[in-house]
């Protein structure tokens, strides 16, 4: 999940949540084989995010318009991932060799 990780380097103080939203997310057991419907996927992200409220707590209140992007872009990839993957490819370790 590099879009809340790029966003993240933009204010080191959010990269804790971005970081435990985007590992927590990875780690679900249900995406193994995501759900087919869009609440299926976006209820991954709810319980992610149940998680890491403490951690985006931490964060300054002035960072809370970058915090916002960056669960907006989670749930973007979550909600439309094949519109995600043409707009910004796969990540480069998931790709096979040719």
């Amino acid at each position: 999940m590099i879009i809340p990780l790029l966003l993240a380097v933009q204010a080191p103080a959010t990269a804790v949540y971005a970081d435990c939203l985007s590992g927590h997310i990875n780690a679900d057991a249900r995406m193994v084989k995501p759900p087919a419907d869009e609440a299926g996927r976006l209820a991954i992200f709810d319980d992610a995010a149940k998680t890491c409220a403490t951690a985006r707590a931490k964060v300054p209140k002035t960072q809370t318009a970058l915090l916002d992007r960056i669960d907006a872009s989670l749930k973007q990839v979550l909600a439309n991932p094949q519109a995600a993957e043409a707009e910004f490819g796969t990540d480069p370790l998931e790709r096979e060799t040719p």
